[in-house]
């Protein structure tokens, strides 16, 4: 029975979820390393940044990476993981004629529904698929409605599926950037994450195997197991798929630096597909870290206000903190276009001019920037300005001027003290005895 109790659960992480798109990277890197696959996309769901898409939004064919849809239907599904599930030979219907890979789950076994969805996640079971979808939905026709279902709730609007097998169909498809917004849903839960990190599962004892069936992960083998293998560093898991049309396909996550990644690849030959993602993590994990390069209310600029006594001055502030993944070594500009001084009056809202964030010369962002205050204008102050405006232009002039003026004022004052003391030379002259 379907659990309704999951539907709040299910909604709230609906909320906090975003959907990968097909924007333009906020960093472009020029260096990607070389890969075979021909469908590429590395997002950040820590950060909610795409890093790099290859043709992510085309059609291509999932394979089994659809087994990551009916993985996280089934643990929404069922309550009791320790619930058994008999498999019944219509749950192996068309799985032998197709050659699909399965897990080895016998008619007449009573797996729990925890060893099903091992086995539908780490060995990339058929079998395994098709006993949960008929138990959880009564048919796999059903089931499969119930995954297009979600795929639309989740925001995969490039994706239709016809089987929960990803055997392949002309009219079974999806894309790079749809299997990663699928892969972050399925991340959410904290089984698929125990599932997806596992090397190794031992199922409960089943009439076939009374000492539990050993489901192996497709991927692990290959990855961090020795010399041999290859290297992904702080890699979390996979799931792998593959049909001829398909090509080598793989969904997988590592976290490294402050970065949580999805990479998902598809259409690689051999073992294309676990050198791709070798290749791609190893050189996140060298070069690139999550970095802030800005903080929200950082100080930008102080401008001068000018003919107001409201404020002096405008403290530009960053609208915002900026923090995105970039190489380690990237050197981050911050570029102002805003006037030297503002003239009063000003209004709160007035446009001042814009401010730009860069990283190696790529723009990052550019801000709009805007008064958060008001300042009125001041006659008296404008008059002072000016006067200490021209000053400054025409020093020499006003020097000049200056003694005019002042002479012009001690002029009288100058005539008329020279004026009285010819008068006293007169008196006293007047004033000698004749002899």
């Amino acid at each position: 029975m379907r659990n309704s109790k999951l539907c709040a659960a299910v909604l709230s992480l609906l909320l906090c979820f975003t959907a990968v798109t097909a924007e333009e990277p906020p960093y472009s890197e020029e260096n990607f390393p070389e890969v075979t696959s021909d469908y590429v996309c590395l997002y950040d769901t820590a950060n909610a940044q795409l890093l790099y898409g290859e043709r992510m939004e085309e059609m291509m064919y999932p394979a089994s990476m659809t087994k990551i849809m009916t993985a996280v239907l089934a643990i929404e599904a069922f309550d009791d993981l320790e619930e058994t599930i008999y498999i019944e030979p219509r749950m192996w219907d068309g799985l032998i004629e197709a050659n699909a890979s399965v897990a080895g789950f016998q008619p007449g076994d009573q797996p729990t529904v925890r060893d099903l969805l091992y086995g539908v996640v780490l060995p990339s079971g058929a079998d395994a698929v098709q006993a949960l979808a008929i138990r959880a939905d009564g048919s796999v026709e059903a089931f499969v409605e119930h995954m297009n279902e979600k795929a639309r709730e989740i925001g995969m609007t490039n994706t239709r599926f016809t089987n929960a097998t990803g055997l392949h169909d002309r009219d079974h498809y999806s894309t790079a950037a749809d299997i990663a917004l699928l892969f972050e849903y399925a991340l959410k839960s904290p089984l698929f994450r125990e599932i997806i990190a596992s090397r190794d599962y031992l199922t409960t004892p089943l009439a076939s195997s009374p000492g539990g069936l050993l489901l192996e992960s497709t991927s692990w083998g290959l990855i961090n197991n020795g010399e041999d293998s290859y290297q992904i560093p702080g890699f979390l898991g996979g799931k792998t798929g593959f049909t001829n049309p398909a090509g080598r396909c793989f969904a997988s996550h590592a976290e490294f630096n402050g970065m949580h990644l999805i990479l998902v690849t598809g259409h690689s030959e051999n073992t294309g597909h676990i050198a791709d993602a070798s290749a791609v993590y190893t050189f996140y994990e060298q070069n690139y870290a999550f970095r802030t390069v800005a903080e929200a209310s950082q100080e930008i600029a102080r401008i001068p206000i000018e003919d107001s006594f409201d404020a002096e001055e405008i403290v530009v502030r960053m609208p915002e903190t900026i923090a995105l993944d970039l190489p380690k070594d990237a050197e981050i500009t911050v570029e102002q276009d805003l006037p030297e001084a503002i003239h009063a009056p000003l209004s709160q809202g007035d446009p001042l001019g814009k401010v730009t964030v860069k990283a190696n010369g790529q723009l990052l962002r550019e801000f709009e920037i805007s008064s958060d205050i008001s300042a009125r204008h001041s006659q008296l102050l404008h008059f002072k300005n000016q006067a200490i405006a021209f000053y400054n232009s025409h020093k020499t002039l006003c020097i000049f001027l200056a003694c005019m003026l002042t002479a012009l004022i001690l002029l009288p004052l100058i005539l008329k003290l020279t004026g009285r003391k010819s008068k006293s030379k007169k008196r006293r002259r007047r004033r000698r005895p004749s002899r």
